[in-house]
């Protein structure tokens, strides 16, 4: 076994924040949406670690009950039901003591894939949200992800956050070669580091957790001198995200970095059957990173946006890309269901909104048709709205 690295939970570190920062963004307005669906939420943090870091800071744990607590206050929605429970293996009497202001969290002393189908049974028609963020890799199984997405759940999501370049090293390992760029991971500190050798047991663990072998023939490119390491981490992370999707149907794949310029280290993926849930994870994840963009460049205002992925976005790429992917519906698509596939395309790089905007410009030029139900107002005008639900439906159809 990996030695487990005893100071993680000492200072909270760059990586640590980021991750539960993203993680809080998303998760408040989760709730609040979910509870208007008048089913109980079922939550789950399946590596949850101590709760509380010793500098002071708030662990994933602290992070969810609050904004539970939160969300529970505000809402309107009578006799809302949650359930939060907190799964660790190593640190369950920490947890214990960090939680005790929250007597109805429910810990579990041991491993996620011992527990998670017992915490899972019986929760048909609930919303399920399960939080995933291991200390390696190993607990990853991509059958697990299989499992739940055959749940009789009202809905489920499921947010991974994925060390893959370790996933990589270790690949390389298996494989016969290194992958041993010290200075990529000098700021991504791992709690238990995944150690494969070169062995037959190595590369059917590395099966199961990828889901597949696509993988081998990855690193086989790798060890041919044919791709760079870089390379080989985001066809990983692609395979990755189409392996997800033949059990769920939106899968977002977003690289992470902390520092402005630097390449993308980590992948945070979104995975549900259930669009709108996609679609907030979108706005979320693109104002947030916002956020961290002007705190990267002390608030400065830089000539060109990047994106999440480290890639020159403006409003022309935006267009461009809007163009390519709605000029494909020739027959009339529901709105959300196109906005959902094209952000699985390219990832969170503008905000819906932003999308919507430019709908509307063809809208005026002629370039799409949009269908609005109901058509008019409640005062007869024409309606405008350019979002799905409560009784209102949005389609749209290209015509060049």
């Amino acid at each position: 076994m990996a030695k487990k690295n005893d100071d993680f939970f000492v200072e909270k570190k760059a990586w640590s924040i980021v991750k539960d920062e993203l993680f809080g963004c998303y998760f408040k307005p989760y709730v609040s949406k979910i509870l208007h669906t008048h089913r109980p939420l079922v939550y789950v943090d399946c590596f949850a670690g101590k709760g509380k870091f010793e500098d002071g800071n708030d662990g994933s744990p602290l992070i969810a009950l609050k904004i539970i607590d939160e969300c529970l206050l505000n809402t309107t929605m009578q006799n809302a039901q949650i359930e939060a429970t907190f799964i660790d293996l190593n640190y369950a009497d920490d947890l214990q003591e960090n939680l005790k202001s929250y007597p109805k969290a429910r810990i579990i002393s041991g491993k996620y894939e011992n527990n998670i189908n017992s915490i899972l049974r019986k929760k048909d028609n609930c919303n399920v949200f399960l939080y995933i963020d291991p200390y390696g890799i190993k607990a990853l199984q991509c059958s697990f992800f299989d499992d739940f997405a055959k749940g009789k759940f009202n809905t489920i999501e499921l947010l991974i956050n994925m060390n893959s370049f370790g996933f990589i090293r270790e690949a390389c390992h298996a494989l016969g070669t290194t992958f041993d760029d010290k200075f990529l991971f000098d700021d991504l500190v791992e709690y238990e580091p995944t150690k494969m050798d070169a062995s037959e047991k190595s590369i059917k663990e590395l099966n199961e957790i990828a889901g597949g072998d696509y993988w081998q023939k990855i690193i086989e490119a790798y060890k041919k001198g044919e791709i760079d390491g870089y390379s080989a981490e985001a066809q990983f992370a692609e395979q990755y995200c189409l392996r997800l999707g033949k059990s769920y149907t939106y899968v977002l794949n977003m690289p992470l970095r902390i520092k402005r310029g630097q390449r993308p280290k980590y992948r945070l993926i979104h995975a549900t059957n259930h669009r709108d849930g996609c679609l907030l994870m979108v706005d979320n994840i693109y104002n947030r990173w916002e956020s961290l963009q002007e705190i990267q460049s002390g608030g400065q205002l830089a000539l060109w946006s990047e994106n999440f992925d480290n890639q020159i976005t403006d409003e022309n790429d935006i267009e461009e890309k809007t163009i390519e992917h709605f000029s494909q519906c020739i027959n009339w698509t529901s709105l959300h269901d196109a906005l959902a596939i094209f952000f699985m395309k390219h990832g969170p790089i503008c905000s819906t909104g932003d999308v919507k905007k430019i709908l509307k410009k063809f809208e005026k030029d002629g370039r799409i048709e949009i269908l609005r139900n109901p058509k008019t107002t409640d005062q007869g005008r024409p309606a405008v709205f350019m979002s799905e639900g409560k009784g209102k439906t949005v389609s749209v159809r290209w015509i060049g």
